[in-house]
């Protein structure tokens, strides 16, 4: 039976409210007086409440969470619209009487966790501090704020007050808005940013009395002489050794950096500096085995960085060089990354930001190699793109994430590249070096970095080896660091000349040129003959025989296996009709399970002449359990779950004359759906991404 919350004994209703997430805390909250007086009174603590401005949907967005151990824990989220839907309008009181007028949407994530988000119409800055002063009032908090910053956010900066963590997202954040930023929130602790800094920081600017600064994107040496802070973190840093000679010069003078504990630069994978030429203009002292109470035998750091974590250093081992300060003897250390501790250096390996990082850091020398493995950092999968690019074949290697909100009907593939080889006739002779992939494969390459406008690094490597054995090398190198052993989804374009990629365990094919002609797919697929889906975005250019193997594909996007989905087929209802009687008499398509065609004529499918040659069954109102609720298509040529309603008028039912299987088709407009009905216990993973039609 159900329990009414505010007729328990205040105790108990207090230790029922503890026992709630954040979200629901709030939501009690807000219901009365009666239940924000409980809530209160519960006294939930938290150690620090983040809020994160950004854009969605051309509205700001204004989400608040509880953030623990490095872990968002959302309480509610506020989206500031130009009007609210009339029908579903709500009142909502704050805590301190400040009364506003909302809609509420509710969702339901994929793993079974619900959301929500509040879209209201009042002004801004007022709604914005009602939220604080109430999150502030129901939570206990024991640190000060953290504010998360979009720069597509419009308008006037958020008005939120103690906030001693600022984080700046997205590709560009411009100096002057980085200034604005520091002004509007004074004496921040903390400053991580993550966009791309466009134009020169003034030399008077706050940026340069942050105790703590991490800076993600691409920087030079402008960055830390008028740094006046404790820890600072440059993640993609171009420096030379004249700049780290004239910083440890003015520090060993106390010329500046007077307050400096930690410097952290992490330079492009492939730039090794020169330690011979920083030591012969700085004076170092080598750890003494002898007397090794001269130094500590550990230093701990804690900087509160976006993703760091906690380390702590052994000392007292040759990985230690110590410089001195001249005023007041002042002792620092830099580090190698081989000479640290197994477990310090395989951190530091997980931190790096790039996959492709971490693959060059494997192709440096086999000690790294075996660094990296340790590390067992994995991929969670792996794509081969095989293109041309600029007259030659280039074979690129990633792997590839999908948007997991699917809330506004969106479609998005993220690519995450890992390396790049390009084959060409010959290399230039000044510029090659020796590279070792696999388990001991040996090739002469040339190695290109660059960096994208929003400061983000890319490279290439070429060669002229034998691309056959280069690329079965780099497979094996790949699976190696990465620990996969999973498939692999392969991307052609007929447009690359020569043998078709060196690569095993291909499970996905998808051929995107203009046009495709049989004989290549016929090749494809004798070359890769464990495939279970083809995507086929190219228009065929003659005829596929009778006995290709394009009709032996289990997934494909054109057909006899389980799935198919024509997107600009030239088809006629008699064709549709054939194929209907066909499934019904059991004379074709025994393992079909989704079939969807969409006709490229744009001319829309007469229903009705084909219900007067097939008998369907409509759907009863007064009887919708004998129809499962839904049907959920699942199929690797999308990669995300397609769920239909078949609990309407919209959908007719068939059943075969043999077996009595259950198929369910829609017809709308240009497009014809096949379901055919499965257990409900077939479908879904618990991560798999759910889009409702």
């Amino acid at each position: 039976m159900p329990i009414n919350l505010l007729k328990l004994p205040l105790l108990v209703g207090a230790m029922v409210v503890s026992e709630l997430d954040y979200k629901e805390v709030f939501l009690l909250s807000i219901n009365s007086r009666r239940a924000y007086y409980l809530v209160k009174t519960a006294r939930v603590t938290v150690s620090k409440i983040t809020f994160r401005f950004e854009e969605c949907c051309g509205f700001n967005t204004f989400a608040i969470a509880v953030l623990i151990n490095k872990k968002w824990f959302p309480v509610t989220s506020l989206l500031h619209v130009y009007k609210l839907a009339l029908d579903d309008v709500m009142t909502v009181n704050l805590g301190l009487g400040y009364e506003v007028y909302t809609n509420f949407d509710w969702w339901r994530e994929d793993n079974g966790v619900f959301n929500h988000r509040i879209e209201c119409v009042n002004e801004p800055m007022a709604i914005q501090k009602a939220f604080q002063d109430h999150i502030n009032s129901i939570f206990h908090c024991s640190e000060n704020n953290k504010l998360s910053l979009s720069t597509k956010w419009k308008g006037s900066l958020p008005n939120i007050t103690n906030v001693k963590e600022v984080e700046i997202e997205d590709y560009y954040v411009d100096s002057p808005i980085l200034t604005r930023i520091l002004t509007k929130y004074p004496d921040p602790h903390t400053l991580s940013v993550e966009s791309n800094i466009v134009g020169e920081i003034p030399k008077d600017s706050p940026f340069f009395q942050v105790e703590n600064i991490a800076i993600q994107s691409r920087c030079g040496p402008d960055y830390f002489p008028n740094f006046v802070g404790r820890n600072m973190c440059l993640r993609r840093a171009i420096l030379t050794e004249q700049d780290l000679i004239q910083f440890l010069q003015k520090w060993i003078s106390n010329e500046a950096y007077h307050n400096l504990e930690t410097f952290s630069i992490n330079m492009d994978p492939l730039h090794i500096l020169n330690q011979d030429l920083i030591r012969q203009a700085i004076e170092f002292e080598e750890y003494d085995p002898e007397v090794p109470e001269k130094r500590p035998e550990f230093l701990t750091f804690d900087i509160p960085y976006r993703g760091s974590t906690p380390t702590k250093y052994r000392l007292r081992n040759w990985s230690f060089i110590e410089i001195k300060r001249i005023t007041d003897g002042k002792r620092a250390m830099p580090i190698n990354l081989l000479k640290l501790p197994r477990l310090v250096g395989l951190i530091v390996v997980t931190e790096l930001e790039e996959y492709q990082e971490v693959f060059l850091l494997s192709l440096c020398s086999l000690r790294t190699k075996f660094l990296v493995k340790k590390a067992r950092i994995k991929l969670p999968n792996v794509s081969y793109q095989f293109r041309k690019c600029r007259g030659h074949n280039e074979f690129m290697i990633g792997f590839e994430l999908h948007p997991t909100n699917f809330q506004y009907g969106l479609y998005k593939k993220v690519w995450y590249p890992v390396t790049s080889l390009l084959h060409v006739p010959k290399l230039v002779l000044n510029q090659i070096s020796a590279l070792k992939f696999g388990t001991g494969y040996e090739a002469d390459t040339t190695i290109y970095l660059w960096y994208k406008e929003d400061g983000s690094f890319l490279h290439r490597i070429k060669y002229a080896n034998d691309p056959m054995g280069i690329q079965k090398a780099l497979q094996n190198h790949i699976n190696s660091i990465f620990h996969y052993c999973g498939t692999n989804k392969l991307y052609l374009s007929m447009k690359c000349k020569g043998t078709l990629p060196n690569i095993t365990n291909v499970k996905d094919i998808v051929i995107e040129d203009e046009t495709v002609e049989p004989e290549f797919l016929t090749e494809v697929l004798t070359s890769y003959p464990n495939h279970q889906s083809l995507s086929i975005k190219s228009r065929i250019v003659g005829e596929l025989p009778k006995e290709s193997p394009v009709f032996q594909v289990q997934d494909i996007a054109n057909f006899v296996g389980r799935n198919m989905w024509l997107r600009r087929a030239l088809l006629t209802e008699q064709d549709i009709i054939q194929f209907l009687r066909k499934w019904i008499s059991n004379e074709a398509y025994h393992s079909l399970e989704t079939l969807s065609i969409m006709r490229n004529s744009g001319k829309t499918i007469n229903e009705a002449l084909i219900r007067q040659t097939i008998e369907f069954e409509e759907y009863d109102p007064s009887e919708p359990e004998k129809r499962p609720d839904y049907y959920d298509v699942v199929t690797p040529i999308r990669p995300i779950v397609q769920r239909h309603s078949l609990r309407n008028e919209k959908w007719l039912e068939l059943k075969r004359i043999t077996d009595g299987k259950r198929a369910f088709v829609q017809f709308f407009h240009i497009v014809f759906h096949f379901f055919v009905h499965k257990d409900s216990l077939d479908a879904l993973n618990d991560d798999d991404v759910i889009w409702e039609f």
